[in-house]
């Protein structure tokens, strides 16, 4: 079972028991380990870090020392996933190293607010997710060539986006991946389902991004295609395509191969087009091609 631990020795403003309840183990995939300070050991020690394959650090108020520094980029760098949820700026209070540390994760937030409702962009593997925020700080990343390449970051994902810019922002750095979070309302009641999927995806080492790579299938003998595309638990994304036009895109909720093909069909009959189009059995058909979690 891979581990999710939720830090308590920095002192953070969100109990650990709380996020640990919006967690559900059998959906998560993972077992919960709150992290306590020990008498002679820093809390998040090496030992501590090892066997986290997934880590929470939300809402810290304690600085950090130039050995946490060390180890949590360290613990990142060699595999981990860290999911960092950050306090509105200005953060000097948290110290030199816990500067360092942001500096070299390569963000920012912008001093104002923003409102509304979180989008989740369709090309993560988060689609599907109920996700409410409604005051929150967007994330600001670097993406100079010369700072991603000292610094081992691969890439930044966009997570959940307001006013199409990140408010939830995903990293690659090394052999790791870090997670930063601008609103403590993510650990409300509501948004345990997108935190489920987050901790799955984590703990699996899956890559948040959708695969541009997928396999287009053609149904029956039509002109019609489609593709299907796993995201978290029982959401995938559908593309239904008209030769090699996508006239269709969005995320569907699996239940069953004949309540994915009644779906299919109806959206089918709406097509005004002169070729002929495919059956029901002929749409059943091939959704059983595709392999389906």
């Amino acid at each position: 079972m891979r581990i999710c631990s939720i830090d308590s020795t920095l002192n953070e403003e969100l109990p650990a028991k709380q996020i640990a309840k919006l967690i559900d183990p059998d959906i998560a995939k993972v077992e919960i380990n709150i992290v306590k300070k020990k008498v002679g050991t820093i809390g998040l020690d090496r030992k501590t870090l090892e066997k986290s394959h997934v880590l929470f650090i939300t809402l810290p108020k304690k600085k950090l020392t130039q050995e946490m520094y060390i180890e949590l980029i360290s613990y990142v760098d060699i595999g981990g996933t860290l999911i960092l949820t950050l306090p509105s700026p200005p953060w000097e209070d948290l110290g030199r190293f816990f500067e360092e540390m942001i500096n070299e994760l390569g963000i920012t937030f912008q001093p104002n607010y923003v409102y509304g409702l979180p989008k989740i962009p369709s090309n993560t593997r988060l689609i599907g997710a109920k996700l409410t925020i409604t005051k929150t700080h967007v994330i600001d990343y670097n993406e100079n060539k010369d700072f991603l390449k000292e610094n081992g970051i691969k890439k930044y994902i966009p997570l959940a986006l307001m006013d199409k810019k990140p408010v939830i922002l995903a990293g690659y750095k090394r052999r790791g991946k870090f997670v930063i979070i601008s609103s403590p309302e993510i650990f409300s009641d509501i948004n345990s389902d997108f935190l489920n999927r987050l901790v799955l995806l984590s703990s699996q080492k899956i890559d948040y991004l959708l695969s541009e790579k997928i396999k287009r299938y053609n149904i029956g003998k039509s002109n019609f295609g489609l593709q299907l595309q796993h995201g978290s638990l029982q959401s995938y994304l559908l593309s239904l395509y008209h030769y090699n036009f996508m006239f269709l895109q969005k995320e569907v909720e699996y239940t069953s191969k004949e309540d994915l093909t009644e779906s299919i069909y109806k959206v089918l009959l709406k097509q005004k087009v002169i070729s002929d189009l495919p059956s029901k059995q002929e749409i059943f058909n091939t959704i059983e091609k595709i392999k389906i979690k």
